[in-house]
């Protein structure tokens, strides 16, 4: 009897799947469990038609990241920080700062966790990381100026 699973079963199946199994197994327990229902035609080409759908979604989204990924590699974000008289930053730079600036300059919603920071001392640039989807990295730049400087 072919089945398709509409919830994943560990070592068995995966939601989405078409698989064989004897009629016994496939009645009293993936379909009986709600793992399974039995594969008819229509459900089979719903099945394909969603797959389609998704393939087509996660597509999209790779192409608008792949496109956000070129745009903030030719930027450079800037943040006024408050300096030492020896050059040092007083506090750290977060990611939270990061986000604000990125909010400000893009109008791009992103969070925390997709900033990467490398260690910052003092003032300069410095390239961060940022996770846009599954396998797509951005790099940008951040330049860290006194804050001192940018109020003249």
């Amino acid at each position: 009897m072919q089945v398709v699973f509409i919830k994943e079963l560990s070592g068995t199946g995966k939601k989405g799947e078409v698989k064989e199994f004897n009629d016994g197994y496939a009645r009293n327990f993936l379909i009986s469990k709600g793992y399974a229902v039995p594969a008819t035609p229509q459900i089979i080409s719903k099945i394909q038609n969603e797959k389609a759908q998704a393939d087509a979604k996660k597509k999209k989204e790779i192409e608008q990241a792949q496109k956000l990924k070129d745009d903030f590699a030719s930027r450079t974000f800037t943040l006024a920080v408050k300096v030492g008289d020896k050059g040092q930053i007083f506090g750290s730079v977060h990611e939270k700062d990061v986000l604000a600036r990125i909010k400000e300059k893009m109008k791009l919603e992103l969070e925390k966790n997709q900033i990467i920071l490398p260690k910052i001392k003092g003032l300069g640039e410095y390239e961060f990381d940022i996770k846009l989807t599954s396998g797509i990295t951005a790099k940008s730049k951040i330049k860290l100026i006194n804050e001192n400087d940018s109020k003249k």
